[in-house]
């Protein structure tokens, strides 16, 4: 299916950009964009369902099942603005052999995985393929910032992943990386030139039973005019999981090191990058290994520092695009867990690693075009 427009002009179709889809998605109300967003991406939210059907067969001995990952995905579900269940069930009328439960359980994906599997269970070898892990960066220029990431995860959720271009009136475009039902990773940005990038950190801290963390980048994104009040919005409530953020505008840049109960803020005066683990050193005793991504922490903050300094014009999407293709500690195209498998900055996305694939271009009209 390539394109569905509805007689109210509500619309679906996949687009396409220098070889990259992505999927630009217009409706009037939420549950609208729900059933759109769901016939077009059946084969993604059926993906991730068989992925989490795996995952509770091999817990089965531990007495989880699927059902009751979805008994744990309900907790959640008081915390889910009214209009943003409407757009839950409308994915889930959209398909057949999938329930709202389905598609509840993987908006509330990372935050049982993140935020109570692994603290009570640290070392389960059956969460290994589940491994996310990702690099993120942050720059300061002179008169602008830029922001971007790579997504490493199983190559089996490479199916689930998708990006897409969210339309509403009266709201902020959405532009950000999606897996199967889910309403938003904290990977993109809006045309307000807010933008989000994310990692998860393993730790010993049960999440909080809260906002699941796909919904509020959702509301994040929705509503934020700029880095402050996205930030504002990020700390209001206990977090149901536990990583960092880079929370960027056109003028400022805040990192962020998530705890359930902490918050950590660190405002970028020239470049920041954040992995999967805390560098704060209040936050270490958390850590369930405390050397884990260090290695890449280091060497990503010395490539990166040894561009900028080295280049008096500013810092570019492509100079940062060169930096997320470094080979093999950032871009990670052989690593036996995690592998890079989608990559953004401010003016490029993809799905792939950004040494194989070639990136397409954000569909923000105020973005500036590349640099030949």
């Amino acid at each position: 299916m390539e394109k569905i427009e509805n007689l109210d002009g509500s619309y679906a179709i996949w687009r396409e950009s220098n070889g990259q889809k992505y999927l630009e998605v217009y409706a009037f109300n939420h549950y609208d964009l729900g059933f759109l967003e769901g016939k077009f991406l059946s084969r993604k939210i059926l993906n991730l369902k068989e992925l989490m059907e795996v995952l509770a067969l091999r817990y089965i001995p531990k007495r989880y099942t699927y059902q009751k990952f979805i008994s744990m995905a309900q907790e959640y579900e008081k915390f889910i603005p009214r209009y943003l269940q409407q757009e839950l069930h409308g994915m889930a009328d959209a398909l057949e052999n999938i329930s709202y439960g389905d598609i509840l359980l993987q908006n509330c994906f990372l935050d049982i995985l993140y935020g109570q599997l692994i603290p009570m269970d640290n070392y389960d070898l059956a969460l290994h393929s589940y491994d996310f892990g990702c690099t993120s960066f942050g720059v300061i220029n002179q008169n602008s910032t830029l922001t971007g990431q790579n997504f490493d995860l199983a190559v089996i959720f490479k199916p689930t992943l998708t990006f897409t271009l969210i339309k509403m009136p009266k709201k902020p475009d959405i532009f950000s990386l999606r897996i199967g039902a889910l309403l938003s990773l904290p990977v993109g940005r809006n045309s307000h030139g807010v933008a989000l990038s994310v990692t998860v950190v393993k730790n010993h801290m049960k999440g909080a039973i809260s906002i699941p963390c796909s919904i509020k980048a959702r509301m994040a994104f929705e509503t934020s005019k700029n880095a402050e009040t996205l930030y504002n919005f990020m700390i209001s409530t206990p977090s149901p999981t536990s990583g960092t953020l880079l929370i960027a505008d056109e003028s400022k840049i805040i990192a962020l090191e998530i705890l359930p109960s902490k918050y950590k803020r660190e405002d970028v005066t020239n470049t920041i990058v954040k992995s999967n683990t805390f560098t704060s050193n209040s936050l270490q005793k958390y850590l369930i290994k405390p050397k884990y991504s260090k290695k890449r922490q280091r060497y990503a903050e010395e490539q990166l520092n040894k561009v900028y300094n080295n280049n008096n014009k500013g810092f570019t999407d492509d100079g940062l695009l060169n930096l997320l293709a470094d080979d093999p500690i950032i871009c990670r195209m052989k690593y036996r867990r995690s592998k890079t498998i989608a990559f953004n900055t401010k003016l490029y996305f993809g799905l792939g690693n950004p040494n194989q694939n070639k990136p397409g271009i954000i569909p923000f009209n105020q973005i500036n075009e590349p640099l030949k």
